[in-house]
């Protein structure tokens, strides 16, 4: 709900301050006296584009700022996601200056204008000759339709029923692709699987294939080498082994003598057994050595055959065998492929079926609450002046070439809101036809429209701030005291600010604002008071008999003002 207003350096105001109530909320005024600007300042609290040109003369900006003190839930976690700090309360700021550097702040931050306008949209709905009516977007007229007939949560069930068909739908879709895809991969699939099962692949093999190929690439070198060793240590007169073992019988006779020498003896007598132990294994070595031309080529090839499956697969041969492991999973997944797509088709069509059975059932109640909308909005209507109104709900067909299953069939498009597309048509005179209400209504005719759809309607919304312009054009006396209940009864659910020139509707205000423009100091200024219970007489006094207010117009005001109370305990 919008607490305050405050208006500085707009146009002729200079200074103005708002305290708005729940209710009913009333503005009335001398013509000219500026009731338009502030309707205008609202309009850029809800996001319209502002010029310099309505910045007060000699005046560098114009300001205006706007408090509500509730925010719907939905609108309040956009916000919060968008970075906006929202405590329960919402500060709009507007700054126009003439530089053209415009600023606006929502709770102190920045925010562009594109956001305003979403808030604005969620906040504050005007209804006036030359605002952006909600009620002329024909997206509108479905909400108003399935509020009308209590249809919110068929409406909701629909949306779920649509969710679970495009889920199904693009399950089924993405599953069928990815099929097709390993269908046509499949002969490269088993091929690959089939290359790397025949290649016999294992952990490590490179490794040992390497060091075999060294040994067998060196073998002649290996056998030089054991042999040499063999001899030094073992064969011939100056072998190591020969002459240390007769060393070793001499140091006996020394340990004999001081046995001091014993770990030097042992010493000699271990290595002995080492040297012993030593040259039998280079002859061992040596005689298993051998040159084979033939395994060496062998070892060749079968490194080539590893390395040419390398750089085709693209990785060592624990990845390759990790890819095998995957192809063979795959072409698992390909062979239950066609059992998965039976069952998500068979859910697919459950789900089609429930969505298309859910929208046909909502478009009948549709179409039976369109029927009941016309007659009871047309009685409305009349009662608010407009006795020769005809009112039509249009269900219309969208027109494409060829089928497109399952969101287009025979002319019907299933979206999350139904089968249905409807569009609100409108004729205010007599002998006219119908067309589409954009074309048609007129600002008074608008706000009377508005007016009886809500007073149907009767359920709180999004959008709690209701400012009807221009409602009372064109009529008066008992057709205004209607016109004046119906804003009453809206108000019982909504925030309702409305600008009038009627006695009958003033009377009926919850809380009523005046609207005064003086001159001081050879400058025009705008102000608004708040009237007091002893004020609002005078004022709709005023309004009844014009310049001169007579102690029975007073009389009149007070009588009409009492009515409006007794009526409302």
């Amino acid at each position: 709900m919008l607490r305050e207003l405050r208006i500085k350096n707009f146009a002729i105001i200079d200074e103005v301050v708002l305290q708005l109530g729940q209710g009913l909320n009333i503005i009335t005024g001398e013509t000219g006296a500026g009731k338009s600007i502030i309707l205008s300042a609202l309009g850029l609290i809800s996001g319209e584009r502002g010029s310099s040109e309505i910045i007060r003369h000699k005046e560098e900006e114009a300001t205006v700022e706007a408090l509500f003190e509730t925010v719907p839930p939905a609108l309040s976690a956009d916000l919060s996601e968008a970075g906006f700090e929202i405590g329960g309360e919402l500060i709009i700021k507007r700054i126009l200056n003439r530089s053209g550097k415009n600023r606006i702040y929502l709770n102190g931050s920045l925010c562009p204008l594109g956001l305003l306008s979403q808030v604005g949209a969620s906040l504050v709905h005007i209804y006036g000759q030359h605002e952006h009516h909600t009620l002329l977007q024909s997206e509108t007229h479905l909400n108003l339709l399935d509020a009308f007939a209590d249809l919110d949560a068929k409406a909701r069930s629909m949306k779920q029923r649509f969710e679970g068909l495009s889920h199904a739908w693009s399950r089924l879709n993405d599953t069928r692709q990815a099929l097709e895809q390993q269908r046509r991969e499949k002969a490269l699939l088993e091929a690959q699987a089939e290359e790397i099962a025949k290649s016999g692949l294992k952990p490590g093999e490179e490794e040992e294939l390497r060091s075999s190929r060294n040994i067998l690439a060196h073998s002649e070198r290996l056998y030089q080498g054991c042999r040499e060793g063999e001899e030094i240590l073992y064969e011939g007169e100056s072998a190591l082994v020969g002459r240390l073992g007769k060393y070793v019988g001499k140091a006996r006779e020394l340990v004999a003598i001081d046995q001091e020498l014993i770990p030097t003896f042992e010493l000699l007598e271990s290595s002995l057994a080492q040297l012993q132990e030593a040259a039998l294994q280079l002859g061992r070595y040596a005689d298993r050595v051998h040159f084979d031309p033939r395994a060496l080529e062998q070892l060749d090839d079968r490194l080539a055959e590893i390395q040419r499956l390398k750089r085709k697969y693209n990785g060592d041969i624990e990845e390759i065998l990790r890819l095998q492991t995957g192809i063979q999973v795959t072409l698992e997944n390909l062979q239950q492929g066609e059992a998965q797509i039976l069952n998500l088709e068979k859910s697919f069509e459950e789900a089609r079926q429930a969505a298309w059975d859910t929208a046909e059932k909502l478009s009948g109640d549709r179409q039976r609450a369109a029927k009941r909308l016309k007659r009871e909005l047309e009685k409305e209507i009349r009662g608010l002046g407009m006795p020769d109104t005809v009112f039509e709900v249009r269900f219309r067909r969208q027109d494409e070439e060829n089928d497109n299953p399952p969101f287009f069939i025979a002319g019907k498009k299933l979206t999350e809101r139904g089968m249905d597309q409807v569009e609100f048509y409108f004729s205010p005179n007599p002998g006219e036809p119908v067309k589409p209400l954009a074309k048609i209504a007129s600002g008074g005719e608008l706000s009377r429209l508005m007016l009886a759809l809500k007073a149907l309607v009767l359920t709180p919304g999004v959008v709690s701030t209701l400012l009807f312009d221009e409602v009372d054009t064109g009529i008066g006396g008992r057709v205004a005291e209607i016109v004046g209940k119906k804003l009453k009864q809206v108000a019982a659910l909504h925030q309702v600010i409305s600008v009038t020139h009627l006695p009958q509707i003033a009377a009926m205000a919850d809380s009523h604002y005046v609207v005064r423009k003086e001159v001081d100091n050879g400058r025009t200024f705008t102000r608004v008071e708040r009237l007091s219970e002893a004020e609002r007489v005078s004022e709709v006094a005023r309004m009844l008999g014009g310049v001169k207010v007579t102690e029975r117009t007073l009389r009149h005001a007070e009588e009409l003002i009492e009515a409006t109370v007794k009526t409302r305990s």
